[in-house]
């Protein structure tokens, strides 16, 4: 059908030049048909079928496509027979319903065109329905915190001021052992031997456990936070961790200071986007980043608080409470008030999995945290000179990590005065950091900012021309050269080419590239209103 090879030329080409015979699609649509019933399409952006379909669109599916023009209809077909059968017009003239041959592993593309966590796939053909969903899950996450990135500029911005007061993170504890502590409901029976190790071992907590174990009189050595969002000064400010090192990426939310009185040191994550990246290298701040190892498809508190484990030479390290499970049904510790957990969230990396404890009884997990399991698993994997020991009593466990109890994997450990020797650490290392040459480089940056807004307006009077121009491509060129381009905007730029190719269909693609265009540039000078916003404010200035 030629309809079918203009609007897919790579199909097409395929189709000419290629052997293939025409195979038979299917007919029946009761299969399909029975699955759309258990699927809520209201909470879905994008759904994905197995194989090409011999049998007319569900008027369902129709009417959800109709409802909102970025949802889209994908169909995956690896046999180029089947495009050979596909006659259906109406589906190949839709705009917003998608052929793909899969004639290679097709999950790296789909996710690139298709990013988004509220997805649903109908396996018409056997497919790897996990792998799609964890790669567009977190390239969708991805692109979230670019487009939000306001919130966590604002915290990097903020909290890069009080740097003079904290101390440099990095240290040396070689050998020691370390206590990994998630807030997950096998804690609790670990708390009688955490109150009793505080000279044995160092004990880390991130976010929900700081909560847990301060409030059943447990005092880890390290607290560590960097969540940039709202949630996470609720989480902290049930703590009774007033006195201790509180360890810190830049975006963490600012009002979590507030909580705590430290002393605070400071961790280099790489997590607070392109603006922490360039005051890090402006400042001279060349620390090795704690946490891009363990990958950022799993990334979170309790990752980062074992790559720094690792990083400070710890041996071995062993995990307690991170259960990564509904252990026993719960989701959390005793001692956490947390809202109750939505089972049925639609997003993709909240989908709730049935899988086998480390005593091999069946509980209920979410996709995310077995991505963070396989991804703890892998990290240990790679790091054999150490011990990777999982004394979580309870939850999914980790492939290739021994399970054993937390007092047995201390057992002939010495005593050492761990609490004096990391005081004396923080002593000796106060961050050295330029205030004068940090205001400086934040009125370049404002001065940018505007320098950004004007080009933006002037790209858009040329976009609405709707003719190609030299002086559309200069001010696009002189865009990309500015500080806050750079900075704040590339990763934006870079998010609104992938997402906004759903929210324009039209078989027309130099319409839907030039409404692409307009709709990205209007966007982006939204967003410098808000950094400029940002400026304006008192506490970062």
């Amino acid at each position: 059908m030629e309809i079918l090879k203009d609007r897919y030329p790579d199909i097409g080409f395929f189709l000419s030049f290629f052997p293939h015979e025409k195979v038979e699609l299917s007919t029946d649509s009761k299969p399909f048909e029975t699955w759309l019933k258990c699927q809520n399409l209201e909470q879905v952006d994008v759904l994905y079928v197995i194989g090409l379909i011999g049998f007319a669109l569900p008027k369902s599916v129709s009417m959800w496509l109709k409802e909102k023009k970025e949802r889209a209809l994908v169909f995956i077909e690896e046999d180029l027979g089947a495009f050979a059968a596909f006659s259906d017009r109406s589906l190949i003239e839709n705009p917003q319903i998608h052929l793909h041959y899969a004639k290679e592993d097709p999950i790296e593309v789909l996710a690139g065109q298709f990013p988004t966590d509220r997805l649903a796939i109908f396996e018409g053909k056997s497919f790897d329905v996990l792998g799609l969903q964890r790669k567009s899950a977190a390239l969708s996450a991805l692109y979230s915190d670019v487009l939000y990135s306001h919130q966590i500029v604002e915290n990097v911005l903020s909290n890069f001021q009080r740097l003079s007061m904290c101390f440099d993170a990095r240290g040396s504890f070689k050998n020691v052992p370390a206590i990994i502590c998630g807030a997950g409901p096998s804690l609790e029976k670990s708390l009688s031997t955490l109150k009793n190790t505080g000279d044995q071992a160092l004990i880390f907590a991130g976010g929900s456990a700081i909560t847990a174990l301060s409030k059943q009189g447990v005092r880890p050595h390290f607290a560590i936070a960097l969540d940039p969002n709202e949630e996470e000064w609720d989480r902290l400010s049930q703590a009774l961790y007033f006195e201790g090192p509180f360890l810190f990426a830049p975006r963490l939310h600012r009002n979590v200071f507030a909580t705590a009185n430290g002393p605070f040191g400071y961790l280099k994550t790489d997590t607070g986007g392109l603006v922490e990246n360039w005051l890090e290298k402006q400042l001279g701040m060349d620390q090795e980043p704690v946490g891009p190892d363990l990958g950022s498809e799993a990334f979170s508190v309790t990752t980062l608080a074992i790559s720094y484990a690792f990083a400070l030479g710890c041996n071995p390290i062993i995990l307690t409470g991170v259960d990564l499970a509904y252990s026993g049904g719960v989701r959390y510790a005793g001692g956490i008030d947390a809202d109750v957990s939505d089972r049925e969230d639609p997003r993709a990396l909240e989908k709730v999995l049935s899988r086998h404890d480390i005593y091999g009884e069946k509980v209920e997990t979410l996709l995310k945290w077995v991505m963070e399991s396989e991804c703890i698993s892998a990290f240990a994997k790679n790091h054999p000179k150490v011990s990777f020991l999982n004394a979580s009593e309870g939850g999914i466990g980790f492939k290739g990590i021994k399970n054993v109890t937390l007092s047995k994997s201390l057992k002939g450990t010495k005593t050492r005065d761990l609490s004096g020797e990391i005081h004396q650490w923080i002593q000796e290392s106060p961050m050295e950091l330029d205030q004068n040459q940090l205001s400086g480089l934040l009125v370049d940056l404002g001065n940018s900012l505007k320098r950004a807004d004007a080009l933006c307006v002037a790209i858009l009077q040329e976009l609405e021309k709707k003719l190609s121009s030299g002086k559309l491509v200069l001010y696009q060129a002189d865009l990309e050269e500015e500080l806050a381009y750079g900075c704040l905007l590339e990763g934006i730029d870079s998010a609104l080419d992938h997402l906004l190719i759903r929210y324009f269909p039209h078989l027309d693609q130099e319409r839907a590239k030039w409404e692409r265009e307009v709709a990205k540039y209007r966007e982006l000078r939204r967003q410098i209103g808000m950094f400029r916003d940002l400026r304006a404010r008192k506490e970062i200035t």
